[in-house]
């Protein structure tokens, strides 16, 4: 008798856990369907219009930390080229959010999204860009960072989402690299300019890493260029120029003891005045 009561203790125990965890993966996949609403209204109003611009040339710039390493070059820089004709709505983004900072766009992996940079690197990790309470969170720009992407590397964040969205597409790339491989680009939309970078490294890191320490210095900024290199998944057959700054995409991979940051590391090749 005995026996049998402690079955069905056990077995009433295990249903309990597994409607506990059916709650869970519903009520997770209820915020990933109003986020995904959201997001879907904001990107309604954002489009290609058009062939790629021809940039019209700006003046090298010269921002970042001062470097007491080198007098060759006091912080990064850019050259000119071309890059999609995305046309965003700034002006009404930043009057619905005043956190925002531009428009994250990288096609070969289906991101494209709004960025935003709060006064601390939590509340955006549970609300999204309108302001409302979600796990999806919503795509930022870590709160040390510059405001104008004028640091020599900026790190950007956004969740892996289960359904592909935010930056739910990084962890394909281990498994098929193809997409990045064939267009590596990475574009940043402000409404003063556009930021373009190529990939040159994507890789796995403990959640604890240098990797998320800011490069200060020249030194500091070469060093980390190398490390990205050398710890890179694929080769991607390009010569990094390391006097031009970069920009850092990161979420997370996989679950509990062996849970991860994925990164992918771009330098830039090109800032674009708007026509």
């Amino acid at each position: 008798m005995k026996k049998r009561t402690k079955k069905r203790i056990a077995l009433g125990a295990m249903a309990g856990i597994g409607v506990v965890a059916l709650v869970n993966i519903v009520m997770a996949w209820s915020q990933y369907a109003t986020s995904d609403v959201e997001y879907d209204e904001i990107v309604s109003n954002v489009h290609i219009s058009g062939d790629p611009v021809q940039a019209v040339p700006v003046e090298e710039r010269n921002e970042g930390a001062e470097d007491d390493f080198t007098t060759m070059d006091d912080g990064p820089h850019y050259d000119i080229g071309t890059y999609p004709n995305l046309d965003v709505d700034h002006a009404a983004l930043k009057a619905a959010n005043p956190d925002y900072k531009g428009w994250l766009y990288v096609p070969s992996l289906e991101i494209s999204y709004p960025v935003v940079r709060g006064t601390d690197n939590d509340y955006y990790l549970h609300h999204t860009f309108e302001g409302t309470e979600n796990t999806a969170g919503c795509i930022f720009i870590d709160s040390g960072c510059a405001k104008d992407m004028g640091d020599y590397n900026t790190f950007i964040y956004g969740h892996n989402m289960k359904n592909g969205s935010m930056f739910g597409s990084l962890r394909k790339l281990l498994a098929n690299s193809d997409s990045i491989v064939e267009d590596p680009y990475v574009y940043f939309y402000t409404e003063d300019g556009v930021y373009a970078y190529r990939t040159y490294s994507f890789h796995k890191v403990p959640p604890k890493s240098d990797y998320f320490e800011y490069a200060v210095t020249q030194r500091k900024y070469w060093s980390y260029v190398d490390m990205a290199l050398e710890d890179k998944a694929l080769d991607m057959g390009i010569s990094v120029d390391k006097k031009k700054n970069s920009v850092t995409l990161s979420t997370c991979s996989g679950s509990g003891e062996a849970k991860q940051r994925f990164l992918l590391h771009a330098v830039n090749v090109g800032y674009y005045k708007p026509v």
